[in-house]
């Protein structure tokens, strides 16, 4: 089971954080907060680091 709670946020500050590198890679950024946000239950202790986020992203070719 996945719990989403949180990845509304996880994602809308995402892309606040990294709007200023422009719309497309802020959106890039922010979706795949959101999708680390969802691998376990609540909403905090789910948020990735930026190692988490940085290896995320390259296993996924981003």
């Amino acid at each position: 089971m996945i719990d989403t709670t949180g990845a509304g946020d996880a994602f809308a500050a995402a892309l606040a954080v990294h709007w200023a590198l422009g719309i497309p890679r802020a959106m890039r950024l922010a979706c795949a907060v959101a999708a680390l946000a969802v691998r376990g239950f609540g909403s905090q202790s789910t948020l990735p680091t930026q190692r988490e986020l940085q290896d995320f992203l390259e296993r996924a070719g981003a």
